[in-house]
């Protein structure tokens, strides 16, 4: 579900800007950069946000990233299990140093804490449980 929340946030973004999806990629671009989370000189092409949105496996972790930055600095809530669990990956993930209860300080007002705990529990430990399954290189 997490993979799937990707191109799924993105896709909601990307709905909420106005003008062609050239602009629309560059206006995410240029938000990555702002956050430091990318480093890329140019914007991503239009099209790629379609293509994100039909093929969610292929959204950069970054593109979704900020697109949720985004989301939840204008207010934005999840509300479906897809919602929550890509959210809480993608916040555990940017914020992996951070103990859980550190993680839930630190949300937004728009967030139930309560509801987005067992959802940070389970990103957790679906983290722990793949670096677990890792063979060391």
């Amino acid at each position: 579900m997490a993979t799937q929340f990707r191109g799924h946030i993105v896709k909601q973004w990307s709905m909420t800007q106005p003008g062609p999806p050239s602009r629309t990629a560059a206006h995410l671009t240029q938000a990555a950069l702002d956050f430091a989370y990318v480093t890329r000189s140019r914007p991503v092409p239009g099209v790629a946000l379609t293509e994100w949105s039909l093929k969610p496996d292929k959204t950069p972790y970054w593109a979704a990233l900020t697109a949720l930055t985004l989301m939840l600095d204008a207010g934005w809530k999840p509300t479906s299990s897809l919602e929550w669990c890509g959210m809480a990956a993608l916040y555990f993930k940017a914020n992996r140093q951070c103990s859980l209860n550190e993680l839930l300080e630190r949300l937004p007002s728009s967030i139930d804490p309560l509801v987005a705990a067992g959802w940070l529990v389970a990103a957790i430990e679906e983290d722990a449980h793949f670096r677990s399954g890792r063979k060391p290189t």
